[in-house]
């Protein structure tokens, strides 16, 4: 199935993650010499739009008396569009790559069709979406950053990674004692819980950053000196944020305990972090002099956790969290 070029075919079906996305896209491309092509299953264009209010309840109607929702309806249209329009281009494929397939579980059957392999992904739990473990019999080998479903489910354990765009300086003097990016979210309460212990203790300078998809009051604005904002930052931005902090924060999502991006990220930025996640103590890189695990008020960081410096990780093991080692171990 390899091209002209000896490139083995790859489809990479995917949310769409933002950066995250095409730093996939091009990390499957040169880790695993591919000639890969994308389908994104979420998106602006992907959305339904309500023409009027009785298009909204006509929706309603539907949906309450003949059973058809029209959302649904139009979401798996495109996506069998989009399908039907790359294998008719592409024919077949070595190796299908799906990210988070509960979202198009009705159109795996005509999907492994066209591979040889079906790769799947899960970054979230099974507690948070289980109709993720309904796609487990579809495809080849099937992974996760979540240990309990790996082990309920005999998947294959792969936590998230570093990208390869992260860089740092260390000339630089941090601005900020810690800082926080975020979509606005249930995390949000967390935070606020968070910040209010630490102030009672410190006198921290926060950067504190939220993407808001929603119209946000101005008494919320102007709590805890956030930063609230419409758009995605740029990747660029993202990484001068962390650059410019001493401590990044994180917060994980409930009824999760895989590791979030940031946490990798800290490991090539040297930046220590606070979370939430208490299994990260049981990782290779795991230090107390770099993480704290904040549980609750009663939990609270020493003074020199922001004062001293980062005991840095062998190279060996910041290795293992690369884009470059996630890529090989999916299609190896």
């Amino acid at each position: 199935m390899n091209n002209a070029a000896g490139k083995r075919k790859v489809l990479f079906i995917t949310p769409d993650y933002m950066d995250y996305t095409s730093i996939i896209l091009d990390g499957i491309t040169e880790y695993a010499n591919a000639e890969t092509h994308l389908i994104p299953i979420t998106g602006k264009k992907l959305r339904f739009v309500y023409r009027d209010g009785f298009h909204r309840f006509q929706n309603f109607f539907s949906k309450l008396i003949l059973n058809k929702n029209r959302k649904k309806l139009f979401y798996d249209k495109v996506i069998t569009e989009r399908l039907e329009l790359i294998f008719k281009e592409q024919g077949h494929f070595d190796d299908i790559f799906i990210i988070r397939p509960d979202l198009i579980k009705d159109h795996l059957h005509f999907i492994k069709k066209h591979g040889k392999r079906l790769i799947g992904y899960f970054w979230d739990s099974f507690s948070r979406i289980p109709e993720g473990k309904e796609t487990i019999p579809w495809f080849t080998k099937f992974f996760s950053f979540e240990r309990k479903d790996v082990k309920d489910h005999g998947l294959l354990f792969l936590p998230n990674f570093y990208p390869p765009d992260l860089t740092t300086d260390k000339n630089i003097q941090p601005q900020f004692d810690i800082s926080y990016i975020a979509s606005a979210d249930d995390r949000l309460i967390i935070l606020e819980r968070i910040l209010d212990s630490l102030s009672h203790h410190f006198e921290l300078k926060t950067n504190i950053n939220i993407l808001a998809t929603k119209t946000i009051s101005p008494k919320n604005k102007n709590e805890k000196n956030i930063t609230w904002f419409t758009d995605v930052l740029p990747r660029k931005e993202t990484i001068r944020i962390m650059n410019d902090s001493k401590v990044l924060l994180d917060i994980a999502q409930p009824k999760q305990e895989g590791l979030s991006f940031r946490i990798f990220e800290t490991l090539v930025l040297e930046k220590k972090i606070i979370t939430t996640n208490p299994s990260v103590s049981t990782y290779d890189f795991y230090n107390p002099n770099n993480i704290f695990i904040w549980q609750n008020e009663n939990t609270i960081p020493a003074k020199e956790f922001f004062t001293t410096p980062y005991s840095p990780v062998p190279d060996d093991v910041v290795k293992k969290y690369s884009l470059e080692n996630w890529i090989q171990r999916i299609f190896e």
